[in-house]
Parts: structure tokens; sequence; C-alpha cells
């Protein structure tokens, strides 16, 4: 289990933020997010390795794709990080072999394939979203795609290519990268792509500390994973920053790094990530204020959804945190303690049918539907999102 000490370099580290959760599976449901300064890193403390393989055996992990890409089978965010990758890989051979190590819905992988004609696309992951991926390379007649497991994407070895995009900021236990180095040729690539810690204040999100959870385990500046993958026998080539189309119609800040097996990199320095974070903090506080000046004009509310990002919007003087009467609406029966007080949870149709509170949803996906169910139950009745 992680402790205070840096899960890259092992010195110590401090305390920048401590967030509280409900259960969900065996997930930690209290953790800290902390600084080291050596790496120039932010870790999330508590969790097993264990623990996140069977949730993320379990999950399928990869709705922003489908969210942005309204039904469509290639997804916008996909075209741009192709894009962004086959430019980074300009002055390279032609990968002839590539692996997608986490591929999800291998909506990647079909982009790269489409361009790549010529060249063997693999991808594994071990959720059920893989499934989605062989079924789109089938729609698409991409015969130079398919979807394996582990031990068979292994036989498959060595690639030049390795892909690791929004995969390592999820991970605990870093010596999955081992494998990682295995499964390259000599003198290969590996490309990681990860959230961009240093962007998340200029790319705002509608929930309280949307960018902090006990899912993103680590956040990763440019200096920070060089360092990591330095350690595994990857020197850095060359990284690059861009975002893409979310779900809430904003952007999302990303950060992609090249890597080449057996290269010695020469040692990166970014810009303070722990400044960049408590100014991240001190302006999502701010907003909350405002958010939650709001909330006090009415006599109380009717909060949608008791899962993780209702848990940040009551600590850390969230939207949520001061609010005298609040009636918690979720579909599955149980409580919610907020401060000292434990309250139940009501079925939403139940809530909104006998108090004419305004509705506050704090559920990041499906948005559209929890409108269309309000409408449903009362079309006059306010809905805020935060």
């Amino acid at each position: 289990m992680r402790n205070a000490h840096c899960p890259i370099c092992g010195q110590s580290s401090t305390t920048v933020l401590q967030l509280r959760f409900g259960a969900k599976m065996q997930l930690p449901t209290d953790v800290e997010v902390r600084h080291c300064a050596h790496d120039n890193f932010l870790f999330v403390t508590g969790g097993r390795q264990s623990d996140y393989d069977a949730y993320y055996a379990a999950v399928a992990n990869d709705t922003v794709h489908q969210e942005v890409a309204v039904g469509a089978v290639r997804s916008p965010i996909s075209i741009l990080q192709k894009d962004h990758l086959v430019a980074a890989l300009d002055g390279e051979p032609a990968p002839r072999s590539v692996l997608d190590f986490g591929c999800g819905e291998a909506s990647l992988l079909v982009e790269l394939a489409t361009h790549f004609p010529s060249s063997r696309f693999v991808g594994f992951d071990p959720g059920p979203a893989a499934s989605k991926g062989s079924r789109k390379a089938a729609a698409l007649g991409l015969d130079n795609l398919s979807i394996a497991g582990l031990e068979a994407s292994a036989r498959g070895a060595p690639y030049d290519l390795v892909i690791a995009s929004h995969v390592i900021e999820h991970v605990i236990d870093f010596d999955m990268l081992t494998l990682l180095h295995d499964l390259v040729t000599e003198d290969g690539l590996l490309y990681v792509e990860v959230p961009n810690p240093l962007k998340y204040a200029a790319y705002e999100r509608r929930e309280f500390l949307y960018y902090f959870d006990r899912l993103h385990v680590n956040h990763f500046t440019p200096q920070a994973l060089a360092r990591l993958l330095g350690r595994y026998g990857f020197g850095a080539v060359k990284h690059f920053e861009y975002a893409f189309p979310y779900r809430d119609d904003g952007q999302f800040p990303a950060l992609g790094m090249l890597f080449r097996k057996g290269l010695s990199g020469d040692d990166l320095v970014s810009p303070s990530l722990l400044d960049e974070a408590q100014g991240y903090i001190r302006q999502e506080k701010a907003r909350a204020k405002t958010v939650a000046g709001l909330l006090e004009t009415f006599e109380g509310i009717l909060v949608w959804g008791a899962g993780d990002n209702f848990r940040r919007s009551v600590e850390n003087g969230g939207p949520l945190a001061n609010c005298r009467n609040m009636v918690v609406l979720d579909r599955r029966p149980g409580e919610v303690t907020v401060g000292d007080v434990r309250r139940p949870t009501v079925d939403p149709r139940t809530g909104v049918q006998s108090c004419d509170w305004p509705v506050v949803a704090t559920v990041s996906e499906a948005r559209s539907e929890i409108s269309r169910q309000l409408a449903e139950i009362d079309p006059a009745r306010r809905l805020i999102f935060i």
C-alpha cells in the first residue's frame, strides 16, 4: 500500500490535500494528495495495486470517448491524439508493429491503423471496454488491428512502438514499466500520455476539485515522468502539450512524451507543480464560494448523486460544505455522512415529488440523461450542475 514516501524516489513528501470518499469496491476511502519536491511530482496515498486491478477489470473506464463521439464509431479525441502522436514521430521510421497497452475501446488504435495501413496494431485492456475495440475494427474493415489478452500481446513482442495513453496516472505499482520495457524492441519507442497537471487551473471543470480523486493517483510533470521512465531504461526524446475536447464542452489538458529504450536522457526541469496545484486549489475554493452563495438563496436543495464528486463538494470548502438543508437523491439506497450528520439517500423521483427545492446535480457522466429524467418528473424544476 502506498505511504507518504514518493513512489519514484522514495523521499519524504508533504500533504497538499486530504480527500474522503464513499465505499467503492476495495478502493481507499481516505486519501492524501502529496507532493515530492525532488521529482516535482504529486501522488495519492493509500490503495493497493491488486484492488485497483480488480476495479479496472470490472469497470468500463472509457466513457469520455463515447460521450464526445456522440455514438459515432470514431472519436474526435483520438483523431486529435493521433495527429499529435504522428507529428511527434516525424523523423522516425514508420512503426511496423504497435501495441497499445491499456487501449480501452481502441479508439486511438483505430486512427493509427487507418493512418498506417501497412503496420500491425495490437490492443490490450483488462477491462470490458476492449470488446468494443474488436467490433470497431471489424466495422471499419481494419484487418491490421486486433485486440488480444495480455499473454497473446506479449507473444507478439517486441514492438517498434508501445503506447500507454492515460494509463500510468492510474498505476500504484510502477513495476509494470518493466513489462513495457520488455515489450519494446531495442532502440524502440514508448509513447506515454497523461493529464497535464501544470494546466489544471487553465482548464476549469464544472466539478469542484475535479482533477484530484482516488483514480488519478499520479500527477506527472515532464520532469517527473522523465525521472520515472529513466529508472526503467527509457530516455525522453520529446514532449508536447495539447488539449482535447471533453464531455462538458470544454477542453482537457494533456501531456504527451516520447521515450526511446536504452537512451540516456537529460534531466528535465519543469515549473513547480506544488505552486500550480496550490493555485488550482485556491481558484477552486473561490469558485465554490460563488456557487455556495447562489445555493444559500434557496431554503434548501435536492442533491442528485452521492458519488465522488458529491464527496468532494462537501469537503475542503466545496460548494456544499455549509449547506443548511439538503436532501441527497440517489437510486442506491443507503446513507451519506456530511460533517457529523448522517443523511439517508432518497430515490430521485420520490425526492423531487415530495419537495419543491431546486435540484443540484453532482454527477459527472450522463448529464443530459439526468436533465431528461428530471423533466419527466417535473418539467419546471430548476436544475443546477456543479
